[in-house]
């Protein structure tokens, strides 16, 4: 008798378990399949570490946002994605745009200096919460690297830390890099004002806000309230949208990490694109000089030379880009002034107030150029950094600068006041050229221009002389990604001595953006005021020392 009392106890607690976490479990699944405009894609679940804490996000990686940009369509202005009729599966990032490897893309160490990536790249990242929470703000983010790499698989750009302790929708896209994303011929001209602009990279992020517009909310996010964010070309792509009318409406609010609002020469894109043709018949045997190229081409047609640079291979393509450090190429004029697209100078626009005009939020960091000064002075090549980077364990790194630079310049007695002063040098050029100026210039049109500069430096030694605030530092802070693990890029920089600190620094970072992402005010209760800015009164937030 005493046996039925202790087993329906028992049938009840099981009953009460399936109660509580059956349909949890069951909406969990469901969850993780959502309707687009063009068919459905199923997610998956994404764990992140959150300041000590397993958080979970629901996740869709790799969602194409447009066509793939290949064939004839290279070099064309982004067209919607072909409808699907299964499910469409979405829990790996996309591959990569694409690009030469390098420390802003990868810690494939092995790879660096190869052609990796793929055109086929129009892809966007969605985190959310795992609840069933709707009209969530969206936070649309803009990776840097200076438009000719980088990718939104990179660590430092996950958004399930941002998406779940802030409870919104978090973005992230890929878009067409290098010569593919920015690249103006005459003879791949048509009657299509988009197609001819050569601003195909701008046109990818102006298509993957529209896609955002068009079904966000089919995640639970609220397209009437988008917050665009990028830093480095980010930055300058953040400024790129504020000045095209192509992307009116299609943003609530903005925010500029280290960008300028800058544009290259649509003549200078002309003649590096007739120099690329020129070295690709080169390459071919068909001409010999520049004489002879412009005689061979004068017999062909604007028909045969559009399809002549669309046969070439991606690689060939990049091989007329000399490459630099990080993955860079030089000679690359990106995002220029087409009339269309970009209308005219931004720094002009800005000044006259003939921009799309929302809250905005801008900064840089005070020891900018420190990033990319290691690489220039070191004995290391790019690929033997990444293998440091990798082996080294942040806690006692027991790295010495005398191991890391020359002689000639360790024991140079100018060395140390000379790197300190270029570092902060490059600092102020950032802030005069991509924030003092174009604040100045917006806050005579509006009141809601919110300004900062990034000081934090307790790198473990000597990373704390060598990087400090240097650029891109600051993104970590905001999105609470101090990944350690060794395909980590600035894993170096996170050691349990300074955990407490940038911890914190971390937490107030990442309520000013999404109280900003909110509401167009970054204040908000526990936080001290940050007041906007104007030419009279020139307020800036610091974080940091």
């Amino acid at each position: 008798m005493k046996a039925k009392p202790k087993f329906f106890k028992l049938a009840g607690a099981i009953f009460l378990l399936l109660f509580i976490f059956l349909p949890r479990a069951l909406f969990g699944a469901e969850a993780l399949v959502r309707e687009t405009k063009s068919g459905k894609v199923e997610g998956t679940i994404f764990q992140s570490e959150l300041w000590g804490e397993t958080i979970t996000a629901y996740a869709w990686l790799g969602v194409p946002y447009a066509k793939a940009p290949v064939g004839e369509l290279r070099w064309k202005a982004p067209r919607p994605p072909e409808p699907w009729q299964e499910i469409k599966s979405c829990k790996k990032f996309p591959p990569p745009c694409t690009q030469y490897a390098g420390l802003m893309a990868t810690m494939d160490c092995e790879k660096f200096g190869e052609v990796v990536g793929s055109e086929d790249c129009l892809y966007l990242n969605i985190w959310r919460p795992p609840t069933d929470e709707k009209n969530l703000p969206v936070f649309f983010w803009i990776h840097g690297g200076a438009n000719c790499v980088g990718q939104s698989a990179m660590s430092l750009y996950y958004g399930a830390n941002f998406a779940y302790r802030e409870n919104m929708i978090f973005v992230s896209i890929n878009y067409r890099l290098g010569p593919f994303g920015w690249f103006f011929h005459p003879a791949l001209s048509s009657g299509d004002a988009l197609d001819n602009s050569g601003n195909y990279g701008t046109l990818d992020i102006i298509q993957a806000l529209r896609w955002v517009k068009e079904n966000i909310a089919y995640f639970g996010g609220d397209p009437n309230n988008i917050t665009i964010a990028g830093e480095s070309a980010g930055g300058v792509n953040v400024y790129s949208l504020l000045v095209s009318p192509l992307s009116k409406g299609l943003f609530q609010r903005a925010i500029s990490q280290s960008g300028a609002p800058l544009t290259g020469s649509k003549k200078k894109a002309e003649k590096k694109a007739e120099d690329v043709l020129f070295q690709l018949l080169v390459k071919d045997g068909l001409v010999k000089s520049k004489q002879e190229a412009e005689k061979f081409l004068a017999s062909k047609s604007k028909t045969w030379i559009a399809t002549y640079l669309r046969s070439k291979s991606a690689k060939e393509i990049l091989s007329c880009y000399k490459k630099g450090s990080f993955g860079n190429i030089s000679e690359f004029p990106n995002v220029f002034v087409d009339g269309v697209v970009i209308p005219d100078s931004p720094y002009k626009l800005l000044r006259k107030g003939k921009y799309n005009k929302v809250p905005f939020l801008v900064g840089c960091n005070k020891q900018e150029l420190k990033l990319f000064l290691p690489l220039s002075l070191s004995t290391l090549s790019e690929a033997e950094f990444c293998q440091l980077i990798k082996s080294l364990n942040p806690d006692q790194p027991q790295i010495k600068i005398r191991d890391y630079v020359s002689p000639l310049i360790y024991y140079n007695p100018f060395f140390w006041p000379a790197y300190s002063l270029l570092g902060r040098a490059g600092g102020i050029g950032f802030e005069l050229a991509g924030v003092d100026i174009p604040a100045n210039y917006m806050s005579k049109h509006q009141k809601d221009v919110y300004v900062y500069r990034f000081c934090w430096n307790d790198e473990p030694k000597p990373f704390d002389f060598l990087i400090g605030s240097g650029h891109a530092m600051e993104i970590p802070f905001v999105f609470a990604n101090f990944q350690q693990d060794e395909n980590s890029v600035l894993r170096f920089a996170w050691s349990k001595e300074n955990e407490k600190g940038r911890v914190a620094l971390s937490k107030k970072m990442m309520s000013f953006w999404a109280n900003f992402a909110r509401t167009g005010n970054p204040n908000g209760k526990g936080l001290e005021q940050w007041k906007p800015w104007s030419r009279t009164k020139p307020n800036r937030m610091i974080f940091g020392k």
